[in-house]
């Protein structure tokens, strides 16, 4: 009983573990596509300025060099996001294997308690019989 315990324990912190690693990636995913979300409406707005205001930066070729780093960071953060997709995809996996063994253990807490409680039952029952074979030799 006390090892079946024991390993309910180390099987409940295992699953919470995978859960904090899980939720790290989650909010790096989360950070990623605010970030990606944060560069497009940036560059939105930037083209929706006035001819007139983009005037001085197109002289001097500012507006080339705006458009190379919005590409490259959007690619840089592509990169970064389908990284992270594939950490949460492992984490996923190993949360889903830590889950199954905590479930599998409680499943099995389950049946040793529904046994003993079985054998509890049998016991009392048997400890009725005997008390009414014994009234019924004393009367």
């Amino acid at each position: 009983m006390n090892d079946l315990h024991q390993l309910k324990q180390a099987t409940e912190a295992a699953y919470q573990a995978e859960q904090a690693k899980l939720r790290d990636v989650l909010r790096q995913e989360a950070d990623l596509r605010h970030a990606l979300v944060d560069l497009d409406e940036k560059r939105r707005a930037a083209r929706a300025l006035p001819a007139d205001q983009w005037a001085a930066p197109r002289a001097i070729g500012a507006d080339m060099l705006w458009q190379g780093w919005t590409q490259r960071s959007r690619q840089d953060l592509n990169v970064q996001l389908a990284q992270v997709l594939v950490s949460k995809a492992e984490k996923m996996a190993a949360l889903t294997q830590t889950f199954g063994r905590a479930e599998v253990v409680s499943a099995l807490l389950e049946q040793q308690k529904a046994a003993r409680r079985k054998s509890a039952l049998g016991r009392d029952q048997r400890a009725v019989e005997d008390l009414a074979l014994l009234r019924s030799y004393k009367s």
